[in-house]
């Protein structure tokens, strides 16, 4: 499987790194478009649940550019049309738009923060100021989740194009969280260097990763399930269909599918425990 291409998303001096989805056909219009993903998010299929919310978050955060219909009209329309296909599938609905929601809040809140940086020094102390209010944002477990994988998003994009931030410490933040005592910290750097945005002499072992990411499958947040499974099936390469949690399902629900992964890695573990991620 070829690594998914990357967009950024700028704003007052930082950018975010977001994976695109591969472009699949789909209904044209905004009713299609929403019929299209009310079909998905009321199958039987795991799979299917599953790509019905990348497609979600792929039409509203903007990480695939290939849709025509006004995002805002089709978020609109899904959540007036969810409540007639019923309580299940407007909750699975509510979650996945609430996703969107934060993220733009998040996303505002880390904008925010940027603009305030004071950058009146050199061009390295510069740097270093506008490390410090993200550094902030990932050493604090009282941050939302949402935040906070925001936050390392914005240091990975950082360090990966500019020469300057790694000369002024961005580098830095993002492999200290794996060796973290916090259990959000560690799992944010688990989804950072599994979705390959550590540099390379910084990659961790799959030994050191899938463990956390697998536990991410059963996190509170939603953002911290959806982020596990997506990290998951980024470094393992295997198939949705294959190994699925649906991360608006209930604990219940999902605990088949986290026992797959749980079982396919006991099985695995020994062969694949020593292996660098690829970044």
């Amino acid at each position: 499987m070829n690594r998914p291409s990357v967009r950024w998303i700028c704003g007052a001096g930082i950018a975010i790194a977001v994976a695109a989805s591969p472009a699949q056909a789909q209904p044209s219009g905004v009713p299609a478009a929403v019929e299209h993903l009310l079909q998905g998010f009321a199958s039987e299929s795991c799979a299917r649940r599953w790509q019905s919310a990348e497609e979600y978050t792929d039409r509203m955060i903007g990480r695939v550019l290939k849709y025509e219909e006004p995002p805002e009209e089709v978020a609109a329309r899904l959540r007036a049309r969810a409540p007639l296909a019923g309580t299940v599938v407007e909750n699975r609905v509510r979650q996945i738009a609430a996703f969107v929601d934060e993220f733009r809040a998040s996303f505002e809140r880390l904008e925010k923060d940027a603009a305030t940086v004071d950058r009146s020094g050199t061009k390295r102390e510069v740097w270093r100021a506008l490390l410090r209010p993200l550094t902030k944002v990932l050493d604090d477990p009282g941050e939302a989740f949402m935040t906070r994988w925001l936050a390392a998003s914005v240091v990975a994009s950082t360090v990966r194009k500019s020469d300057s931030a790694r000369a002024a410490g961005w580098s830095q933040p993002l492999p200290r969280l794996l060796q973290s005592r916090d259990a959000g910290a560690r799992l944010l750097g688990s989804i950072v260097a599994a979705m390959g945005g550590l540099l390379e002499d910084q990659a961790p072992t799959k030994g050191q990763v899938i463990p956390t990411l697998i536990l991410g499958l059963d996190a509170d947040p939603f953002a911290a399930r959806y982020e596990s499974q997506r990290a998951l099936l980024e470094v393992t390469e295997l198939p949705v269909d294959r190994f699925c949690v649906d991360p608006s399902d209930g604990p219940v629900d999902r605990a088949a599918g986290v026992q797959r992964w749980q079982a396919w890695w006991e099985q695995n573990k020994a062969r694949l425990s020593r292996e660098k991620i690829q970044q």
